[in-house]
C-alpha cells in the first residue's frame, strides 16, 4: 500500500514543514528510494527544518513500507510527541496504514473514524477508512461515506475524488453507483 505524505493544508495545519520538503519525502518514499529518504530525513533533522514528531513519524512510515518490526515503536514515540490536532491526525493516518498492512482493517477503520469525528479530516484518513471498510466488506458504510462526501466543499471533494480514483486498493469501489454519482456531481459543479 502506498502512503501519501501530502496533507490538506486547509484544515489548519500547525506544521513547520515546507511544501517542498513534504514533496521531496513523498517522491522518495513513492519511488522506494529509501536510502535517499533516510539521508534527507537526517539532513532536515540536523538543519532543524523538521520537528521531532515528524522525524519519528517519517521513520515509522519508512519502517512500515520496509516491513520493519520497529514501525510500532517509532509511531508510539511519535504519538508521545504529537502536540496538535493536526499532528494527531497525521499520526492516525500512519497508524491506520500500519493496521492495514498488518491485515487489521477493523483497527484501521476505528482509528480513522475516531479522528474524523473528533479532531480533523484529511484526504488520507478518508482514503484509509474507505480501504479498511472495503477490506471488511462493509459496502453499505462505503456507500454512505461516499454519499456524505458530496457534502464537502467543492475543492476538497474534487481532490478527494481524484485521490480515490488513483488509489489502486479502491479500483473496484470506484465502480460503485455512489462513487459514480459523486464523480458526476463534482464534475457538473
Amino acid at each position: 500500500m502506498r502512503h501519501r505524505l501530502f496533507r490538506d493544508q486547509n484544515i489548519g495545519a500547525w506544521s513547520t514543514l515546507h511544501p517542498e520538503t513534504m514533496s521531496k519525502f513523498h517522491v522518495l518514499l513513492r519511488q522506494r528510494r529509501y536510502q535517499e529518504f533516510r539521508e534527507e530525513l537526517a539532513r532536515t533533522e540536523l538543519a532543524e527544518e523538521i520537528s521531532e514528531f515528524y522525524v519519528l513519524n517519517f521513520h515509522g512510515l519508512l519502517a512500515i513500507v520496509e516491513g520493519s518490526e520497529f514501525a510500532s515503536d517509532y509511531l508510539e514515540m511519535a504519538e508521545a510527541m504529537a502536540s496538535s490536532p493536526y499532528e494527531t491526525a497525521i499520526l492516525a493516518e500512519s497508524l491506520a496504514a500500519h493496521d492495514l498492512l498488518r491485515g487489521n482493517p477493523l483497527a484501521a477503520a476505528e482509528r480513522c473514524l475516531a479522528i474524523l469525528d473528533h479532531i480533523c479530516q484529511t484526504e488520507d484518513l478518508r482514503i484509509n477508512l474507505l480501504i479498511a471498510l472495503y477490506r471488511l466488506g462493509d459496502m453499505w458504510t462505503i456507500d454512505a461515506t461516499l454519499q456524505n462526501l458530496a457534502q464537502l466543499d467543492d475543492e476538497y471533494a474534487a481532490r478527494l475524488v481524484r485521490a480515490l480514483s488513483s488509489e489502486p486498493d479502491l479500483c473496484e469501489m470506484c465502480s460503485r453507483p455512489a462513487f459514480r454519482q459523486l464523480m458526476t456531481r463534482r464534475c457538473s459543479e
